[in-house]
């Protein structure tokens, strides 16, 4: 069988379900366990601040990934994203490169839809607390390093 692209698959079908893969979504989605669907973003149609959306971008060897973040600036020409669980934004992505936008999760065997209250409250949690998340994610990282450094592994 062939494999298909992600963007072939939203063309011919309009919307895709897939296993989550990765960590950058956590506690939202986990990786291996929870699906999510997006829906195929139509010419002229632009994704909203605090989107979940599916993007490809070019990995450092070269190839196309595909990622799942929110997104939490509109520059107009490009959008920056952040995944949930994440510390460094992907800046400037073009239009072109937004395949779609979630619609619905599956998360520990029920469907949630972005429409659902509970997801919006998460989401204004999310966007509340990024700032100090980061903040306390990077102190975090800064400390673990110091502490290896004072007390090798042997």
């Amino acid at each position: 069988m062939d494999k298909i692209s992600f963007e072939e698959y939203l063309s011919k079908n309009e919307t895709l379900t897939y296993r989550n893969t990765g960590s950058s979504m956590m506690p939202l989605l986990k990786e291996g366990r929870d699906l999510f669907t997006v829906r195929r973003i139509h010419d002229g149609e632009r994704p909203k601040v605090e989107d979940v959306v599916l993007f490809r971008k070019k990995g450092a060897d070269g190839e196309m990934k595909y990622v799942l973040h929110r997104m939490i600036r509109d520059h107009g020409e490009t959008f920056d994203f952040l995944g949930d669980n994440c510390v460094n934004e992907e800046k400037k992505v073009s239009r072109e490169d937004i395949l779609g936008i979630m619609t619905e999760y599956v998360r520990k065997g029920k469907t949630y839809k972005v429409t659902d209250r509970a997801f919006r409250r998460y989401s204004l949690r999310i966007r509340v607390f990024r700032r100090p998340r980061i903040f306390y994610k990077k102190c975090r990282f800064k400390l673990a390093k110091i502490y290896r450094k004072l007390f090798p592994k042997k």
